[in-house]
């Protein structure tokens, strides 16, 4: 049924026929599901991320993605599952299968106090070139995560108060090595339990500074990981909306994580989103953030890390978007003399041919310069796409 929206939506006249449908989605009593599937194919002329002797190669990928959404005047849940597949034409053991459902719900207590669930369950593998990928790999590094969170929003006057906290689980499966036999990743096993609160001022409608903090533990399965620590964040920030044209979120504070048989990190914790619609067809969306990440080295402590990013996307005809974006990261290895800097851009073009069909065109510069030299490398990716939903 669904290939056939497809071929019916490519026909001559098919947009226009269907037009006129209400919503999106097929209903199921109060719930609404919304299925989409993008199949496309990418060349990479660097599938490896070396720096030397690189292979150049196809990739077929398919994303299936279901969300079922309720239609309740108050409380709300939704659920969201789906799956990233890629396959490779030559080298077959970078074929990767992704996976993920999360169920999101929310309770509405009284007008201005809900709170907010959410439990998730992911298949991940880690991409060539990613920080702690290494080159003695015959495959991709699989892992499984799983992650629940609760919160409590309540409002009163002009202020509101958020709390929550949450727990994540890691397990790594091993991985094969080129050289033969495999490596065990289980020493990367680990859980990660948080609690989170935030207070909010509405100074002005478009205008609510607030204070955050958060404490969070982070322990490993094996005690030889020596990598267990606990750190927290606390800051102040705004969020703003000027003239409905520009909105967004800032703040800035200190993060501080103390690893127990390592030296701590510290150093400015930051955040910002922001959104800017500069005319009726034209919009920037920017952020950065920093924070602190785990890593898997031996001689180092954790990594410090600082991304941003920005995209540009214009609506040169109704049916016809053109985009661009670029994004950084900086990795600084606590304990060891590594510094990495990544940087991804690049331009999209977006054809709707209706509401229910689109395809998508984009090219992508990813690279990799470091202090040291053997850790860089440069990839140029082309990517295809056709995305059908209802």
């Amino acid at each position: 049924m669904f290939m056939a929206m497809l071929i019916l939506s490519m026909t001559p006249g098919a947009a226009q026929a269907q037009s006129g449908s209400s919503t999106k989605g097929i209903r199921a009593g109060a719930f609404t599901i919304e299925p989409k599937l993008t199949v496309g194919t990418a060349y990479s002329d660097n599938i490896f991320a070396t720096k030397r002797n690189k292979e150049s190669e196809w990739i077929t990928t398919v994303n299936p993605e279901v969300d079922v959404v309720s239609g309740w005047s108050r409380h709300s849940l939704k659920l969201n599952t789906g799956l990233n597949a890629g396959f490779h034409a030559s080298e077959s053991g970078e074929d990767y299968v992704d996976a993920n459902i999360r169920v999101d719900g929310r309770i509405d207590v009284r007008r201005e106090s809900f709170m907010r669930a959410w439990v998730g369950f992911d298949r991940v593998h880690e991409e060539r070139g990613s920080p702690d990928v290494s080159g003695a790999w015959d495959e991709p590094a699989v892992y499984y995560r799983t992650t629940g969170n609760m919160s409590y929003h309540h409002g009163f006057n002009r202020f509101s108060l958020t709390a929550g906290g949450g727990v994540s689980r890691y397990d790594y499966k091993s991985v094969a090595l080129r050289e033969g036999g495999s490596q065990n990743l289980s020493i990367r096993d680990r859980n990660v339990y948080n609690l989170n609160a935030r207070m909010a001022y509405e100074l002005h409608p478009d205008i609510y500074p607030f204070i955050t903090a958060s404490y969070d533990w982070r322990r490993y399965d094996k005690s030889e990981a020596r990598r267990d620590s606990q750190g927290y964040r606390i800051g102040a920030g705004t969020g703003f909306g000027i003239t409905r044209v520009i909105s967004g979120e800032v703040f800035a504070g200190y993060l501080s994580q103390d690893y127990d048989d390592r030296e701590e990190i510290t150093g400015l914790w930051y955040g910002m989103s922001l959104l800017w619609d500069v005319t009726p067809m034209t919009t920037i969306k920017a952020r950065a953030e920093s924070s602190v990440m785990e890593t898997s080295r031996r001689d180092s402590t954790g990594i410090k890390s600082a991304q941003a990013g920005i995209s540009i996307d214009h609506e040169l005809l109704r049916n016809l978007l053109l985009g661009a974006f670029m994004d950084y990261e900086r990795y600084e290895y606590k304990g060891e003399n590594i510094t990495d800097d990544y940087y991804t851009l690049g331009p999209s073009v977006t054809y709707l041919w209706n509401r229910y069909l689109s395809a998508k065109a984009q090219f992508s510069h990813r690279a990799r310069n470091s202090n040291r030299s053997e850790r860089e490398y440069k990839e140029n990716r082309f990517s295809m796409s056709i995305t059908g939903s209802f």
